[in-house]
């Protein structure tokens, strides 16, 4: 490294070591832009100012004075300029530019290529010069030096030293990211000054004992700032202890000259009066230090949980007990293969980190029980935001991302060349040696990508077959895997018991029924509904499937936003859920669906709230003739309303009503709301005979003597008994239709093409303020529907009109229809009214003159005659008038409308409130015997022990893929179902087994607890390899760790069981707590999760001659390096027990003088008082006097003559990563805050 490269730019801020109000004898330094002074053209000649020069350019020098480097061209024009003045001179040369000859960083040119060739000059020289001339930048001052031979030479580099510090422990510490302290100081200073800097650097006005390293090592400039005592004692090659007899030395004395240099501090503990060093050797006992030793002891440290960490330590205690990555990262065999270019990597920093993590498991010196993994858990965190906080993990995710990190950070092969995946030709589907040759050359194409460690230990071959159902095509693909996940043979069944609501009557032999399905878990709506159309052989589109909630509507399973399609039924219907399946026969094209709730008021009258009672209904309505037709509407709620009780409704309902009454009723059975002259014609109604044509009596209507709508009316008993029909019509406001998109109450729309769909409300609404379904007809058939209470109702206003004196209303009426209904109209074509829900505009006229008369019977007051309508022009005519009434077709049911039966307390007391009479409770079930037979088999099954050899068989079953998951023919060129089977072709030599006992789908989890009896030794594996190389291998397994799962998927803990093979014994692992195991067959429990197994080999090691010659170099390596480490080790001690001596031989001598002579002076270590404390600190940083004329280089160099350089000085090394800000002092100028500013201030105007 060149001496120009020592420095480079960085955020420097200096601390001198003396007083800064100290200044020099001779003058200040000038600096920074400063102007000449007008006073020296008047008083001095330019002759005696050169004479006074050229004397002090004559002053003999030493080594350790302080000198100012000025370009040549600058003294020599002071010389040698022809000018006859000195106010001439400043003109002819200009001011002193020190910017010029140093570079950006405040460094001189190396000589030989300076821009602006260099002198020096003495200082006095320089502030005469810049007080004439001017300044531009600040002075740049050296030291001089003497060279090895003798000569005297210019410091244009001083040392550079860059501090270390140890940590209390064996960790490293997050302090680790902050910047290195670093300063440059003089080779001309003592060590005494040295530890006087690092004092000031690291402790401030807090003055530490502290011992000092000069350390060098391979890559020493990547050590971190702060070093783990152990990596400073057994990886730092080379250490050498400053010790006390060369305090009062200069660094030049000891060779210490231009160079990087560091230095690990080492600070006594205030409590044990103890150096770190000293600590550790006292536990490292070297006769331990041997390899029969070394891998013979550790292993039985547990892992202390940091907050939901048990996931990771379980993992890590099973990894790191693999005597193949063990012994990998033990013996440093990681670090030849790192891959820190690796894209898919993580810089090598989580394979340094568990090599970290592992060397402490394993430290024999260790004194706690357990290891606490921060910094594992932190290099992690980095690298994967799943393992960043601190929320409960997966086991089996956390190794399989961790085996993936390591093989990426560990991977050979620096470029992964691309690579096709190869496929096998139609015609050797069936050649055994074109799968065999498939099989090679996909694992060769993966090794061309994939070369680790890992990849040696663990990576196997799954073979994966696909057969198309339609054209048989078969497809053989072959993947890798690290860890083999088996799921058990339990039940894979889904059971559910639904309530089938048959409102056909020819399906079931009861109307409401329990049915009890059986459906393979991966099944999904489709073939539920599949199954239901088969079992109840009632076709799909008549079955519709509701999930129902507190007696109402929660879920439409048909809605075409529903998210039925995607899901499988094990989560689309949970086993909590109440779902009903109607089978409701319709014609799509003509009729509508609608649904019927049935409410009542709650028993609690004071709260006068209603409450759903028994389950949804529904009603099929004709879109033209029905929907309209509030008879027809009444008469098919009435039937649907009785399979909910058991009581015989319809004979209740009639022994309720009395008398027995007619069917159909003519306008003449509402004497009341019928005139005399119209007695024999059917006035209001919904005519089923073609527009304009009218209908008379009922004796001459139809066959079944159905006339019109009004005919279903009955005069003796209102619309509203028993029950009154109420109605509810959605409209969804944007932010609900938003909404809706997302919940389960999605939006009920009817999509194209998608006739049979049935629309349920969206929210469930207030039942108390529903309106009533009869508040949609025009009043005077809402009068004949509700004729009782009419006719009530006209009564009470007779008799108060009787009380009043008030003439009879009904004359006003009568006088009111005869002017409305002129003969002219009764004797027209049309001599009848007609009805009035026909279309027919031609009758509008007279059907809303009918209206217009019946609601003026609530008006009371003389009729209008003709006068009176001429005299008020502005009044509408009849005609007029009609037309501004509204269509009185109104729509009383469309597809968006819901029926609710408001129930009377009476009724529905009778009908439905007893538990006996309830028909939707203690419901009969459907007999389906190939269920109870599937259940009988799976009770036995669950009743025998399940062996790790029956996952094995279960894991190859072929299985057909879902509607989910469709597989692409090639040559269909369709999505198929097809038939997919998995199968192991090779597996490495460490096999885990991943048993998987989570059944995870994205609303619930459940764990399988059941035990799996897995074998401790002899897993042979021969029956369940597919590949031909197998017969030729003994592919037989021992078990050498468990990770155990407790508890639930939200709240479980992780353990582990493992095999130390440093003592062939067997722990448990439980976070920080370690017990033995006394017999390894208690590991096969419910909670055993992850198996590792290693297959049995007669070498020592597993993964073939690679990995064996791999390991046994690394142990060759790690025992030489063992024997090296013991000699560091006992240099070290060396090193310490020299500096004891040396430190009480001092002691010893100091007091025996102070003893002989009474003297005040202060030993080597400082008075009495500073012994105690240390041979190397200073209570009081001693202040060197600027004695200029002794020119001693001591007193010269104490001087310092005020140049601490700060802002131009900014010293660094170019090549040191200092990330932050970094303390660089200018030790051999450590009093530039004495230099005068150029106004002749000394308030250290250069100290940033």
């Amino acid at each position: 490294m060149s001496d120009e490269d020592i420095v480079s730019d960085a955020n420097i801020s200096t601390m001198p070591l003396n007083d800064a109000s100290q200044q020099a004898d001779e003058g200040e330094l000038v600096a920074s832009q400063s102007v000449p002074d007008a006073d020296l053209l008047t008083k001095n000649d330019l002759d005696n100012a050169r004479n006074v020069w050229r004397q002090l350019l004559a002053q003999p020098l030493q080594a350790g004075d302080l000198v100012a480097v000025m370009a040549v061209a600058v003294v020599d024009g002071a010389f040698a300029a022809p000018v006859s003045s000195v106010a001439e001179l400043a003109g002819e040369i200009g001011k002193v530019d020190n910017t010029a000859i140093v570079d950006q960083n405040g460094n001189l040119f190396p000589e030989g290529s300076e821009l602006v060739p260099t002198t020096y000059v003495v200082p006095e020289l320089y502030n005469e010069l810049a007080k004439l001339l001017g300044v531009v930048g600040e002075p740049v001052m050296r030291v001089m030096v003497a060279d090895q031979d003798g000569s005297l030479v210019l410091e244009r580099y001083a040392p550079y030293f860059i501090i270390h510090t140890l940590s209390k422990g064996s960790v490293a510490s997050r302090g680790n990211l902050h910047s290195k302290t670093a300063f440059l100081l003089s080779q001309t200073k003592t060590f005494r000054e040295l530890m006087e800097v690092i004092q000031a650097h690291l402790f401030k006005n807090r003055p530490s004992t502290i011992r000092v390293w000069f350390i060098t090592t391979e890559n020493v400039e990547d050590l971190p700032s702060i070093i783990p005592t152990s990596v400073f004692i057994n990886k730092v090659q080379y250490k050498k202890l400053v010790v006390p007899k060369v305090m009062n030395l200069t660094l030049q004395s000891q060779g210490i000259r231009s160079s990087r240099l560091h230095l690990v501090v080492e600070v006594m503990d205030k409590t044990t009066k103890r150096y770190p060093v000293d600590m550790a050797l006292a536990t490292t006992d070297l006769d331990l230090l041997d390899l029969k030793s070394v891998t013979t002891t550790g292993g039985n440290l547990g892992l202390s949980n940091l907050g939901n960490t048990c996931y990771m330590n379980s993992a890590l205690q099973c990894l790191v007990h693999l005597p193949e990555i063990n012994y990998y990262f033990f013996f440093d065999l990681y670090e030849k293969e790192l891959n820190r270019s690796n894209p898919l990597g993580n810089k090598g920093e989580v394979a340094v980190a568990f090599s970290n993590l592992l060397h402490k498991l394993f430290d024999v010196g260790i004194s706690t029980s357990y290891v606490t993994p921060r910094e594992f858990k932190y290099t992690i965190g980095r690298y994967s935001s799943m393992f960043h906080g601190y929320q409960q993990q997966d086991s089996q995710e956390f190794l399989s991302w961790l085996l993936d990190a390591l093989h990426e950070d560990l991977n050979r092969i620096q470029n992964k060349p691309y690579c096709e995946k190869p496929e096998l030709k139609d015609e050797d589907v069936n050649n055994p040696q074109a799968v065999v040759d498939l099989a090679n050359q996909c694992w060769q194409q993966h090794k061309l990508r994939n070369d680790s460690i890992i990849v040696d230990l663990f990576t196997g071959l799954y073979q994966s077959t696909l057969v198309c159902p339609t054209c048989d095509k078969k497809s053989i693909t072959f993947d890798p895997f690290n860890d083999l996940t088996l799921p058990l043979p339990v039940n894979k069944k889904w059971y559910h018991e639904f309530t089938i609501v048959d409102l056909s009557g020819k399906y079931t032999d009861l109307p409401i029924l329990k049915l009890e399905v059986e459906l393979t878990k991966s099944s999904n709506f489709d073939d539920l509904l599949a199954y239901l159309s088969s079992f109840l052989k009632a076709p799909k589109e008549e079955l519709f499937l509701f999930e129902i909630f507190r007696n109402f509507f929660y879920k439409n399973f048909q809605d075409f936003r529903s998210n039925s399609k995607f899901l499988p039924i094990t989560e689309l219907i949970t086993d909590g859920d109440t779902v009903l399946v109607y089978i409701i026969p319709h014609n799509p094209e003509a009729d509508i669906i609608v649904p019927v709730i049935n409410v009542t008021q709650d028993e609690d009258k004071s709260y006068n709230i209603r409450e759903a009672f028994g389950i949804p209904l529904f009603v099929v309505l004709d879109k033209e003739t029905e929907s309209n037709s509030f008879g027809t509407v009444r008469q098919k709620v009435e039937q649907a309303v009785k399979i909910l009780s058991r009581v015989d409704l319809e004979s209740k309902y009639s022994e309720i009503k009395g008398e027995s009454h007619q069917r159909y009723y003519s306008a003449k059975d509402f004497p009341l709301l019928n005139k005399p002259e119209l007695e024999d014609t059917v006035m209001v109604g919904d005519s089923t005979d073609s527009p304009g044509i009218a209908t008379t009596s009922v004796s001459e209507s139809s066959d079944d003597g159905y006339d019109s709508d009004i005919s279903l009316a009955q005069p003796h008993l209102g619309a509203s008994f028993g029950f009154e029909i109420k109605y509810y019509e959605e409209t969804l406001t944007k932010h609900s239709q938003f909404r809706g998109m997302g919940s389960r109450f999605a939006h009920n729309s009817t999509p194209a093409g998608q006739s049979s769909f049935v629309s349920i409300p969206h929210s469930r609404p207030q039942f108390d303020s529903l309106p009533s379904l009869a508040s949609k007809l025009p009043k005077l058939k809402r009068d004949y529907y509700h004729y009782p209470d009419y006719v009530a109702n006209l009564k009470l206003k007779e008799k108060e009109t009787e009380d009043e004196g008030v003439s009879d209303e009904n004359e006003y009426v009568l006088v009111d229809r005869a002017n409305e209904i002129t003969p002219d109209d009764t004797n027209s074509d049309n001599h009848s009214l007609p009805d009035v829900d026909t279309d027919s505009d031609s009758n509008w006229d007279n059907v809303n003159t009918l209206f217009a008369s019946v609601d003026q019977l609530s008006s009371v007051g003389p009729p209008v005659n003709d006068s009176d309508r001429e005299v008020n022009s502005d009044a509408p005519s009849p005609q007029e008038a009609s037309a501004e009434k509204p269509d009185n077709h109104v729509e009383l049911i469309n597809s968006k409308t819901t029926l609710f039966l408001d129930w009377d307390p009476e009724i529905f007391n009778s009908f439905f409130k007893d538990l006996e009479h309830q028909a939707w409770e203690n419901l009969n079930s459907i007999p389906n015997p190939e269920l109870a037979e599937n259940k009988r088999q799976l009770a036995l099954q669950q009743k025998s022990t399940v062996s790790l050899y029956d996952c094995f068989r279960n894991f190859s079953t072929p299985e057909v893929l879902g509607d989910q998951d469709l597989w692409y023919c090639p040559r269909c060129k369709e999505h198929r179902r097809a038939t997919k089977t998995i199968q192991i072709w090779s597996t490495g030599d460490l096999l885990t087994i991943h048993l998987k006992r989570f059944q995870s789908a994205r609303s619930f989890s459940d764990k399988i607890s059941m035990v799996v009896d897995f074998p401790i030794e002899g897993l042979d594996m021969s029956e369940f390899v597919m590949s031909s190389e197998a017969n030729n291998q003994d592919l037989i397994y021992d078990l050498v760790a468990v990770d155990n799962h407790y508890g639930g998927l939200g709240g479980g803990h992780y353990t582990a069981s493992a095999m130390n093979f440093r003592d062939n014994k067997w722990y448990y692992f439980n976070d920080g707590r370690v017990t033995p195991i006394d017999d390894p067959k208690e590991c096969i429990t419910g909670a055993a999760y992850l198996l590792f197994y290693k297959k049995r080999s007669s070498t020592r090691f597993a993964g073939g001659d690679s990995v064996r010659e791999l390991l046994n170099q690394g142990r060759a390596a790690f025992e030489a390096k063992l024997t090296s480490l013991k000699d560091l080790l006992l240099q070290v001690r060396g090193e310490i027990d020299e500096f004891n001596k040396q430190q009480a031989e001092i002691a010893d001598a100091s007091k025996k003088k102070e003893e002989s002579s009474n003297s005040d002076d202060d030993d080597l270590y400082g008075d009495s008082e500073s012994k105690a404390e240390s041979n190397i600190s200073t209570s009081e940083i001693p202040q060197p006097k600027a004695t200029k004329k002794s020119r001693s280089p001591m007193a010269e160099q104490a001087m310092e003559f005020e140049f601490e350089n700060q802002r131009k000085q900014r010293l660094i090394s170019k090549d040191i990563d200092l990330p932050r800000s970094v303390n660089i002092n200018l030790g051999y100028s450590s009093s530039v805050s004495n230099l005068a500013s150029p106004n002749g201030s000394s308030d250290g105007e250069g100290d940033e």
